[in-house]
């Protein structure tokens, strides 16, 4: 099937590598590639994400499911143009964001509040369910929870963007997850709160800075293994926050990893022309997805209706 089509994204020459324990490769596919030829792969995927002309990119749109340009997304275009308070940018994005993205918990809230939104579960799934694993605290109702802690967290919280300050997306996760931490009981609620770092950050850039450095998850350091070979980082790095919300590598992984993304951001065949440490991190998770399915070693997610995903009138290729 993947070879069908002349616009697919194909890999030729690649090398069959063994999977570890939890079957991810254990050396890039790409060995027999140059690094040069291994980030211009990549690149020839970033070139051709937006035109959805690939089988995979254009079918399996639950796995793929943002444009090149992360800001080109139904939720910052939804609020463009709109008055909207500190209070209800914490609500609705945090609500999206532990949702896993699912834009019609997000519209029912916006348009119906809490209680439309608690009326819509008893019928609706709350959530997408093909996402990162949100690990909510024993015992916890996700749909009830969704109702109420979102809301509590903007009553909380909503001084944080009053302050005149302009914050990093890793400086904003991070007082996020402290709180969820701290008040709501989560042990590892960060994946989330980057999240709703990133969407705060694309939808109201003067509060948090779309440009900042944000520190990636598994898909992405999958990715980044492709492309570089070597150890994959994911689980090695250790860095710091500083005061400025400025993101500081505390070991050797963190520099190494810092040097390969500024490599990928900086080269000049990047076609990503802004919010381009945010878009290369979003890339290469997908560029490893894309990777993983074409050499039989991951299934498609199943798919889920479009409308848990995007308003129907979205088009997922760019205009």
């Amino acid at each position: 099937m993947l070879f069908n089509n002349p616009n697919n994204i194909v890999y030729p020459n690649t090398t069959a590598v063994e999977l570890n324990a939890k079957k991810k490769p254990t050396d890039t596919w790409m060995q027999d590639y140059t690094l040069d030829q291994r980030k211009e792969k990549f690149f020839e995927f970033c070139e051709k994400f937006d035109k959805r002309e690939d089988d995979l990119l254009r079918d399996d749109f639950q796995i793929f499911s943002h444009r090149l340009h992360w800001h080109e997304h139904p939720y910052v275009e939804f609020f463009q143009g709109k008055e909207t308070s500190s209070f209800d940018k914490i609500w609705f994005t945090m609500a999206f964001s532990f949702s896993n993205e699912h834009w019609l918990t997000f519209k029912t809230l916006y348009d119906h509040g809490k209680e439309g939104l608690r009326e819509r579960f008893e019928n609706h799934r709350h959530a997408r369910s093909d996402l990162f694993q949100i690990y909510y605290p024993k015992g916890t109702k996700v749909k009830d929870w969704l109702v109420e802690v979102p809301y509590r967290c903007a009553e909380d919280m909503e001084g944080i963007l009053n302050t005149g300050q302009k914050w990093t997306m890793m400086q904003i996760a991070r007082e996020f997850c402290n709180y969820f931490m701290t008040h709501h009981g989560f042990r590892a609620p960060m994946y989330p709160c980057k999240n709703f770092a990133r969407y705060i950050a694309m939808t109201w850039p003067d509060l948090v800075d779309p440009e900042s450095v944000l520190f990636g998850g598994t898909g992405h350091f999958d990715g980044m293994h492709q492309i570089f070979g070597g150890k994959n980082l994911n689980g090695k790095v250790k860095y710091d926050i500083d005061n400025n919300g400025e993101f500081i590598p505390t070991n050797k992984h963190g520099e190494l990893w810092i040097e390969q993304m500024t490599e990928l951001v900086e080269d000049s065949r990047n076609p990503m022309m802004s919010q381009k440490w945010l878009n290369v991190e979003d890339k290469t998770c997908f560029f490893y997805k894309h990777m993983a399915i074409t050499h039989g070693e991951k299934r498609p997610t199943k798919r889920i209706p479009r409308d848990w995903i995007f308003p129907k009138e979205f088009r997922l290729a760019a205009q």
